[in-house]
């Protein structure tokens, strides 16, 4: 009876609660990145919406706004503890104008100038090389065989994919604005890496938010200007943004990059150009091309050399 072995202490009740708690522990942190790949993936959709209705850079900077101020809330009503020291804030303020300002910046100016949302979502799945290779120096971090010809093998996919875009006339100012977002996403992903981890992740992102803001919100100003549109597909993009995108993605991004290492993690963008492609052709009326397809599929076996089989933490 559960009453009397509860009394007793039996050791097989024991047992069967830590097999159920060692259960949940792994089915929980299978989730994340499960659900970390649509969710980064909606932002290039939702982003492309917005840079199509009014100003991009005041999308963004609207975005952090709204996201600090959600997520600020949150952290106090849950007293969650706040950073002490102004050697973490700066830390904190580096890392969210390198992950938010920079990148985001980067890829919406890109998307305003016509970059597709899947091909957008391509280059910047570069970043996974780029932090590897950035992390063994760094952090003293090691990859298998295996894993490294998986990380060149997912580049290979951008390269292929992007190759066929830029022979075609894309516009290369577009271009350039994403690689600069692919250089945020990097150099602030090695950065949260090596200065994030002691911190709450609730108010160390509010943090990070308010920092990207103080730094998007002159640059929109002079870039177009911060008004926005009033209009459905405006706050529809902005809302879906701040809170989905800016809180969600973020969060589960430092998740995983505290649960392995900085190359295998961020190898999961590797498989956010399908998904992104995918959705782009119901929602934006986007085509796949022939090369972007090829692109995916190599880097679909890219993204399975470096995940399969990987060692993970014990929870």
């Amino acid at each position: 009876m559960a009453s009397e072995a509860a009394c007793t202490g039996d050791p097989a009740e024991g047992v069967q609660g830590r097999r159920r708690g060692w259960t949940v522990g792994r089915a929980a942190a299978s989730a994340v990145p499960v659900a970390f790949v649509p969710i980064w993936s909606s932002g290039y959709i939702a982003g492309t919406i917005g840079a199509r209705t009014g100003p991009t850079l005041a999308l963004v900077a609207w975005r952090f706004v709204l996201a600090a101020a959600v997520l600020g809330l949150i952290a106090a009503a849950m007293r969650a503890p706040w950073p002490r020291g102004r050697a973490v804030y700066a830390h904190l303020l580096v890392s969210g104008v390198l992950l938010q300002t920079v990148q985001l910046g980067g890829v919406f100016l890109g998307l305003g100038r016509g970059v597709p949302a899947g091909l957008s979502s391509l280059i910047l799945s570069a970043c996974p090389l780029v932090v590897a290779a950035a992390a063994v120096p760094l952090f003293a971090e090691r990859l298998t065989a295996r894993q490294w010809a998986g990380l060149v093998v997912g580049l290979l996919g951008v390269l292929v994919a992007v190759s066929g875009r830029l022979s075609g006339g894309g516009d290369l100012t577009g271009y350039a604005f994403t690689g600069l977002a692919l250089a945020g996403l990097a150099a602030g992903t090695l950065y949260q890496k090596r200065f994030g981890h002691s911190v709450d992740l609730r108010t160390g992102t509010t943090v990070q938010l308010l920092g990207a803001a103080a730094a998007c919100l002159p640059l929109a100003a002079a870039y177009g200007g911060l008004d926005l549109p009033m209009t459905a597909a405006a706050l529809g993009s902005l809302a879906w943004l701040a809170t989905v995108n800016s809180i969600a993605a973020l969060l589960l991004l430092f998740v995983l990059l505290r649960r392995s290492s900085g190359g295998a993690a961020t190898s999961l963008l590797y498989l956010v150009p399908p998904v992104t492609a995918l959705l782009a052709v119901p929602i934006l009326g986007q085509d796949v091309t022939a090369g972007v397809a090829a692109g995916m599929a190599v880097s679909a076996v890219g993204v399975l050399l470096v995940t399969v089989g990987e060692r993970r933490p014990a929870d």
